[in-house]
């Protein structure tokens, strides 16, 4: 499996953003399955994200589903703001290689430092998703601070976890520190996907990485500015837990 990650600049109107995104998925020879940012669309103009909200009626990401559709490619395409009866949420979409979305997720915490809370409302953590390599799960960003959901979604069944991100350069070597604990925690796949350049005078400089099941970073491929494929193995998986299997020697009964 070919996973490619796409940390370009947040840059232009959401239409144009999500062309980007197509144009840099197509660049050939094609991924299994891309990953965009968190808020790839729009990024943290708080001021401006109530009007650019989607109608959760809506159909999203019309260019990234019928990219997916045309060329039988995969997208955890990053998180929209979605307009709901319980107010804004930030909301992940996974669309398959029919071109359909198949699993939806939100972000279960809020970043309170930077007053995401004032525009958006928590959201709901979604179950694991069926891909054609292996089942995954997802969380948004700040959630993979929280080792609570990710557990939940590896005891659920999922093999590898996908993070769309906006993490400040800053703080990047804990966003990786934190993508390898979730994998060694459970042996599992974790991706970080991270917007490139900066945006709001803030510096995120792309920086996303995949964390193998033994919790060791994973070498990619430069295919284009922001743009990098990595290969995963979905057999690495039971290979790691026939050495140690964490989850079976887990004691919730003491916790």
């Amino acid at each position: 499996m070919i996973l490619r990650l796409l940390e370009q600049n947040i840059a232009g109107t959401p239409p144009e953003a999500e062309e980007q995104a197509v144009e840099a998925a197509s660049i050939r020879p094609l991924p299994d399955l891309f990953m965009l940012p968190e808020l790839f669309t729009t990024g943290y103009v708080l001021d401006r994200l109530p009007g650019l909200a989607l109608d959760g009626d809506a159909d999203p990401l019309p260019l990234v589903r019928a990219f997916c559709e045309r060329e039988g490619v995969w997208a955890v395409a990053g998180t929209l703001p979605v307009s709901t009866p319980r107010g804004i949420v930030n909301r992940l979409h996974v669309v398959s290689g029919e071109g359909a979305v198949v699993h939806c997720t939100e972000k279960a915490h809020l970043f309170r430092l930077m007053g995401e809370d004032s525009v958006f409302t928590p959201g709901s953590l979604s179950g694991t998703f069926v891909t054609p390599w292996m089942e995954a799960g997802a969380v948004v960003c700040y959630d993979l601070r929280f080792p609570e959901l990710s557990r939940r979604l590896a005891l659920a069944g999922g093999r590898m976890l996908f993070v769309p991100a906006e993490w400040p350069e800053p703080r990047m070597e804990l966003f990786r520190c934190l993508l390898r604990a979730r994998s060694a925690e459970a042996q599992i796949f974790t991706a970080g996907c991270n917007p490139g350049g900066e945006h709001l005078g803030v510096r995120f400089g792309g920086g996303g990485a995949v964390s193998s099941p033994s919790g060791a970073l994973l070498q990619w491929r430069d295919v284009a500015p922001g743009v990098r494929d990595f290969d995963i193995d979905p057999e690495e998986v039971p290979r790691v837990r026939q050495k140690i299997d964490c989850l079976s020697d887990r004691r919730p009964e003491v916790y």
